[in-house]
Order: structure tokens, then sequence, then C-alpha cells
């Protein structure tokens, strides 16, 4: 597209074919492709959450896995920001206008048309496309982000056991900075200041993520990588921040999965998958659904 694109220049990469240890089972490799990935075994950060709700919830995505697939728009900005060089090989951008101005239909002879001429590829709109670039924009002229973008690989794949328990994880970049190994994420957000997102990160737990990667990087090399996380406004200016995530962030994460390793060896071992409640109990309701008296006057105070 005229009015947007994406700079196809590939990023220096750290290395083609990453370091692994000595044991086979403990590795890391990059742009391993999703399908394998996910056929890979051992526990994932993501289907580890599961039992933070219920080891019933875990156990039903077990055989029930979510077949939905992430966001186009999610996946193309995390495309052109990373891979921008692939990003044009992997998406088509449907711009096909009617006589009105309005984004034509993808159906009919047009868009049969369309498909046909991008197999394999996936498909997004002239919109969708234009804020993906605008993010990748932003981003890619953010000096600190690009610090750590500048050089690296992206889709790093993880193996490693805990406790003889088969772990895997899918980190957005590694990269080394000043001889230091670097685990960079990558996350669009309504709003990247930093009492916002932290908020956000802690509601979505993604604490419990980097304290997992780090622990399996760590596993795997015998270093310990430094966290850092990129944040994109998903809306325009596409606001920029970075954040290296301190130790006492990681620590909490580490004692929290590690709490959901041990309820998931108990399923294991007992061979019992209960719900998130085993036994009645009373119903709560949130404290803003009471009446409350804030007529100081009541308090017995003097003016």
């Amino acid at each position: 597209m005229d009015s947007a694109r994406v700079d196809s220049s590939p990023p220096m990469p750290l290395a083609r074919r990453l370091e692994t240890s000595a044991e086979s089972s403990f590795q890391i490799r990059s742009r391993v492709p999703w399908d394998e990935y996910k056929a890979l075994p051992g526990v994932s950060i993501t289907r580890l959450k599961e039992i933070d709700r219920s080891p019933q919830h875990y156990a039903y995505r077990l055989d029930h896995p979510k077949e939905t697939p992430p966001l186009v728009l999610g996946t193309a900005a995390h495309t052109a920001v990373l891979e921008p060089e692939r990003y044009q090989r992997q998406f088509a951008v449907w711009a096909r206008r009617t006589e009105s101005g309005n984004l034509g239909p993808r159906k009919g002879q047009y868009w049969d048309a369309f498909v046909a001429a991008n197999p394999g590829k996936s498909f997004i709109t002239e919109d969708e496309h234009n804020l993906a670039v605008a993010m990748a924009c932003a981003v890619r002229t953010h000096a600190p982000a690009m610090r750590y973008l500048e050089s690296g690989d992206p889709e790093v794949t993880m193996q490693w056991k805990l406790d003889d328990c088969p772990c895997r994880a899918r980190v957005d970049w590694l990269t080394n900075v000043e001889s230091v190994p670097h685990i960079v994420g990558l996350k669009t957000a309504r709003d990247c200041r930093h009492f916002i997102f932290g908020s956000a990160a802690a509601k979505l737990k993604y604490h419990l993520q980097w304290g997992f990667y780090f622990d399996g990087y760590k596993t795997i090399m015998g270093r310990e990588p430094r966290m850092i996380e990129i944040v994109v406004e998903s809306e325009p200016p596409h606001a920029v921040a970075v954040y290296w995530i301190p130790p006492d962030i990681i620590d909490q994460g580490r004692d929290e999965y590690q709490k959901l390793m041990l309820r998931l060896a108990e399923c294991e071992s007992t061979g019992e998958f209960p719900g998130p409640q085993e036994d009645e109990e009373p119903l709560t309701l949130p404290s803003w659904v009471y009446e409350r008296n804030d007529d100081i006057g009541e308090l017995g105070l003097e003016m």
C-alpha cells in the first residue's frame, strides 16, 4: 500500500541456530512453526493458568483445546514489528472499495479471486493493515525499544524440565545486549502508562509468564536473562513504553506458577481434577452493592 508500508529489511539475527544444552530435551530454537510448537509435549504457562481457575477447567482444555486463532490484527502487528521481512509474505490486504467508498464485501467473485491469488496467506482489511503498520512504525522508531530489537531472534521456542515435568514456552524475542541475554515481550494495550499497564498485567497474570520464561531460560542455559516488555498502544498516536521486569515481580510469578505446578502434580497423582467449588458456601456480593453512610457528622467529630 502506498499509504503505509512495512520496512521489509530483516533485523540482524542473533543466531540462526540458537544454543542448546547437552541434554536434547533442553533446547532453544527460533522460528518453530506454530502448529509444530502446539504439538510439543510439556506444560505451557497458558495451559497452566487454567488450573488457577480450577483443575477441572485444565483437564477440559487438554481434551478440548481452544481452536480460536489469535486475533488477526494482533498477529499482524506482532509480525510487522518483529518480522517485517515476513509480513508481506504472510498477509494479504483486502482493499477493494465499492462505488460508495466502503470496503468491498468479503464474498462474491472479487473476493474469491482475491483468495485464489493469495494461497496460504492470512487476510486483513486495509484498515487493519494500516493500523498494524502504524503500530510497527511506532515501535521501530522508538529508540529504547529498538535497543532490544535491532538484533535477535523472533518466536523462540524453549523446552526444559521442572522436577521431571516437561515444560515449553514460546517467547517473542531473544537477544543479547552487552553480553547479557534478554527475553523481550511485545504487548499491545489501550494505555501503556505504568500504573495502568501494571494493573492489566496483574489481572492477566503476566508475572507468571515472566517467572516461567526466566526459569526456563536459566534452566537451559545456566544464565539469568533480563526480562523486558515493550508495550505499544493499539490506538493512535500509538505511544510506546519499555519496561524491565524487576526481581520481585519475577519471584512473585515464580511462587504462583510453582504452586500451580504442585496442584497439577497432585491432580495427576490422584486422577482427580475438581472444579472451582467442592462444597457449598455462602454467596458474597461486592462491597459497592451495600449502602454507605459517608456523613462525617455521624462520626461525632468536631468541625
